[in-house]
């Protein structure tokens, strides 16, 4: 996907620049969304908006309603009166600025938001090849759902992803199951799609959300070996929305080698329940 700058602001100031003392840049004490943008609006908003209200409810960040609202606004306009039909945004809320110290001083939060250009969504893209990371993700009830600021896991995960891999399945300390790089992961058993279990760690995503309340999906523990049971394994974000997956690589740690599924097709039923609510909201 081909990427440039569209929109760069800061508490609703034209600008590129961030105070060196903002905590989200410290210590990464901070809540961020991204999505799509379409044709005039980002149709899974709400989604984004509530998880964004519980991380700051949970963090004890102050949520900026106003300012976010006038700055969502403001942004669709923009990239409408610019053509441009298709983007992805980026919402980012810090803590705010303080001098040294873990210590929280409540004062107002620092908003930022990004537009980027984006290809058109397209669910027809090839199917995936995946491998199992050797990154663990930590269990942390606190922070579980949630998309904070600090994502170093996910970047340790990216720079060892193998280069015949397009993304990897991260488990827990415990060899669960939880997510992938960047997207939800869910496996079709016995005819029933399951999604990790993500109490302890992990990403709760707006398409995941979609699903669960389209009740078409199952929240369950997963561990590798069902992984490797699947009848069909697909990944899902608000970005690229449904991505089917064609083959799983094990690694070192497992004895299992490499899976392949057969059943290209079988993910249509999620992919029409996440387009249709994309397309009509």
């Amino acid at each position: 996907m081909s990427q440039s700058a569209l929109i760069c602001r800061v508490n609703g100031r034209d600008t590129e620049q961030l105070s060196l003392f903002d905590r989200g840049f410290q210590f990464g004490d901070s809540l961020f969304e991204t999505s799509r943008f379409y044709h005039g609006h980002c149709p899974l908003w709400s989604y984004h908006l509530e998880r964004l209200q519980l991380g700051c409810l949970r963090l004890g960040i102050e949520y900026p309603e106003a300012l976010l609202s006038a700055e969502y606004a403001r942004l669709c306009q923009q990239l409408s009166e610019w053509g441009q039909s298709e983007a992805i945004i980026k919402f980012q809320l810090s803590r705010g600025e303080s001098q040294r110290g873990y210590g929280v001083v409540q004062g107002p939060s620092n908003l930022i938001t990004l537009a980027f250009s984006a290809d058109p969504v397209d669910q027809t893209t090839a199917p995936k090849s995946l491998e199992i990371s050797p990154v663990a993700l930590a269990q942390q009830p606190l922070l579980a759902g949630l998309k904070h600021g600090n994502r170093l896991e996910q970047v340790l995960a990216r720079q060892q992803l193998s280069t015949d891999c397009d993304d990897a399945i991260l488990l827990d300390t415990d060899k669960r199951v939880i997510e992938a790089i960047s997207s939800n992961v869910f496996i079709l058993q016995n005819g029933n799609w399951l999604t990790p279990n993500l109490r302890e760690s992990g990403v709760a995503g707006v398409v995941r959300a979609v699903l669960l309340e389209a009740g078409a999906v199952t929240v369950a523990d997963i561990d590798v070996a069902t992984l490797y049971r699947a009848d069909a394994l697909c990944l899902a974000n608000s970005v690229q929305g449904i991505q089917l997956v064609k083959q799983l690589s094990g690694s070192e740690n497992f004895q299992e080698s490499t899976r392949y599924w057969q059943h290209l097709d079988a993910s249509e039923y999620l992919s029409q329940i996440y387009l249709e609510r994309f397309t009509l909201s």
